[in-house]
């Protein structure tokens, strides 16, 4: 019984932290999206 329930919070762990990975990641996300289009990509050409 005690093996399920720390098995179960393991797992509850594992989801929560990812979930606040992703909330802490989103704002920079956003704000790299909105630069990434304005800034034209740099011509790389050998003469």
């Amino acid at each position: 019984m005690r093996n399920t329930l720390l098995a179960l919070l393991a797992v509850i762990t594992v989801m929560v932290a990812h979930a606040a990975y992703k909330l802490v990641r989103l704002p920079f996300r956003l704000v790299g999206g909105l630069f990434r289009h304005k800034v034209p990509p740099a011509q790389l050409t050998a003469r």
